[in-house]
This record gives structure tokens, sequence and C-alpha cells, in this order.
């Protein structure tokens, strides 16, 4: 009788440890510092024109991501006259990312006072694609 029932104690004790110790979840840090390393690098979308009325205006755009920063600026001809442009995205001071899946990173960090965020797709060692609320550019390694 004490057999029986010390053997069925041991297999509830056993029981409830199998179904306890079931698999729990865990996220691991889903934001990481930095930038991603298959982004890091020099890229420039391609040239292109704009229509400003009665002159066109050719634009490119350099970004800059390193291992902690994301730096852009824009450069732009008028009537074969060379300006910069205040539109300068993205920008990423700081920086931190997540993966999103797909190979799609969303990237966020600090641009003067304020918080950017945006999103990058990585295609191949050559292309990625960077969009954000106001619009999505497609650059390459230079």
């Amino acid at each position: 009788m004490k057999n029986k029932i010390i053997k069925s104690i041991i297999t509830i004790t056993v029981g409830l440890t199998v179904v306890g110790s079931g698999s729990v979840s865990v996220n691991a840090a889903s934001w990481h510092k930095g930038t991603p390393k298959s982004l890091q690098g020099k890229w420039q979308a391609q040239w292109y024109t704009r229509d400003g009325g009665p002159t066109k205006y050719l634009k490119v755009i350099r970004t800059s991501i390193s291992k902690k920063n994301v730096n852009s600026y824009e450069t732009g001809y008028i009537k074969g006259k060379r300006g910069s442009s205040d539109m300068s995205r993205p920008i990423a001071m700081n920086a931190k990312y997540k993966y999103l899946g797909k190979h799609t990173y969303q990237i966020t960090g600090k641009a003067l006072s304020t918080t950017y965020t945006f999103k990058a797709k990585w295609y191949s060692h050559n292309k990625i694609k960077i969009s954000d609320k106001y619009e999505t550019h497609y650059f390459h390694r230079y």
C-alpha cells in the first residue's frame, strides 16, 4: 500500500514538473544598439529630375550608415549651379534597430530634438530601399 502511494506521488510530481516546464516563449531583446551590419556603408540614390516650373531641378541623395549613426545629404543642381537642400533624410544619431523579417529593419534615432524612424530593406550587397512616411528611395553603393 505504501509503495503504491509513493509511486503515485512521484508520478504526480514528475507529471506536474513536465507540464509546468512547458515551452515558455521568450522574446529576445527586439531592439538592438547601432545599425545592422548589412546596411553599413555609403549609399547613393539615383539622380532624378523634378520640374520646378521653367527650370529643371536635378538632385541626388547620399546616405552614409555607420555603426551608430545614419547621415544623409541631398545635393541639387539648378541651371548647372550646385546647391544643398535642407530636406536631408534619413538622419539618426545613436541609432537602434529592430528586425522586422524578410531583410527589413526599422531604424530609429535622434535627429536634432526629435526622434526619426524609418524602414530599410536589404536587397543585395549593392542595393537597399529606405522609406519613411514622406518618401521612398532605392540606394546603391558608391
